[in-house]
């Protein structure tokens, strides 16, 4: 099987969900098989994207799968060449003014055309499952789900202490509802002594309403808000340790990676009753109503005043994870390369 894997996201500088998937799944692919990772050379999104459509379908060799993990692929891709897409999910169309204008109209055009070209679609949840045949009916029959995993290096650290920190991990989208996190957290007893830190960095793909900024620029003068940008691996993983509780306030969520990797560190987990988190994420978090700003301030505060249950969701939140494994994830892809080739 000739498998060539279209890197054009790891070329961005930097990264969220749908690059550290393609950066994780090359890793664990190239452990189980033999492979061809295509980047642009170019560090110009725009560029890149352009690299994508005109030059990366000539890469890649007749008679070969291609396995495009980032929502998109070539829209001159010839038909002797097979064609595996990752769909994260349709966030584009639930939540249209989260993306610029260029984004949301380049998806709207390529997604479909990419739906018809592709062989088959893997999606990363139920949920996204379900989303994307709402939207895209036609896409059935093709779509399959392959769960994520949770990499090695997010675990439990020796010898750290737990601060009274809580921690905030998502790009700066309104989506992912930065503004009830910092709301909830302004509306915590000043007894507690808490802080949040926020690690996520802003994205141009991505609109920020005046609102956001009002609450960003509030956020930046309190000295109990603090801003972390551009953390490697190393340092989220000591962040995730040292902190009390992980806050995902998220209202739209195909899989939601951060919880994962807070439980794996240890960590309790509050996050959105969204049917993506309670599928992904089980009994093991705190739920909250995510537009309810009262209801995610008082859980956080039930949380971050009783010590016992901070233990015994460290402890179900570290068996949870043991069942997301990288590994297991790239024999699943496999398994799909496996059955296009033999079509």
């Amino acid at each position: 099987m000739n498998l060539f894997f279209d890197g054009r996201v790891l070329k961005h500088k930097s990264f969220s969900g749908v690059e550290n998937y393609a950066s994780f799944i090359l890793n664990a692919l190239v452990k189980e098989a033999s492979l061809k990772c295509l980047k642009p050379k170019s560090s110009n999104k725009y560029i890149q994207h352009l690299w994508e459509h005109f030059k990366l379908p000539f890469l890649v060799r007749s008679q070969s799968v291609l396995f495009c993990p980032a929502n998109i692929a070539p829209f001159f891709l010839s038909k002797n060449k097979k064609l595996v897409l990752t769909l994260h999910d349709v966030a584009f169309k639930t939540f249209p003014k989260s993306v610029s204008r260029f984004f949301y109209w380049y998806y709207t055009f390529i997604i479909p055309f990419n739906i018809k070209r592709a062989n088959k679609i893997i999606t990363i949840s139920e949920t996204s499952k379900e989303e994307i045949l709402n939207v895209y009916p036609e896409a059935k029959g093709k779509i399959t789900v392959i769960t994520l995993g949770i990499d090695e290096k997010y675990k439990v650290l020796s010898d750290i202490q737990k601060k009274k920190q809580i921690l905030y991990v998502g790009s700066i989208n309104e989506r992912k509802n930065l503004i009830g996190a910092i709301k909830a957290f302004e509306r915590l007893p000043q007894y507690l002594e808490f802080t949040l830190v926020i690690v996520g960095n802003v994205f141009g793909n991505f609109t920020v309403s005046k609102e956001l900024n009002v609450v960003l620029n509030r956020a930046r003068n309190n000295k109990s808000i603090y801003f972390k940008q551009g953390l490697d691996d190393e340092a989220l993983v000591n962040e995730y340790n040292i902190s009390t509780c992980l806050l995902f306030p998220s209202f739209y969520e195909g899989f939601g990676l951060p919880p994962l990797e807070a439980m794996a560190c240890g960590t309790p987990v509050i996050t959105s009753n969204l049917s993506s988190m309670l599928e992904i994420c089980g009994n093991i978090p705190m739920y909250i109503d995510p537009t309810n700003i009262d209801d995610i301030s008082t859980k956080l505060e039930i949380l971050l005043v009783d010590k016992n249950k901070q233990i015994e969701m460290s402890r179900k939140g570290l068996e949870w994870v043991k069942q997301f494994t990288w590994d297991k994830s790239a024999k699943e892809h496999l398994n799909i390369f496996k059955e296009v080739v033999s079509q």
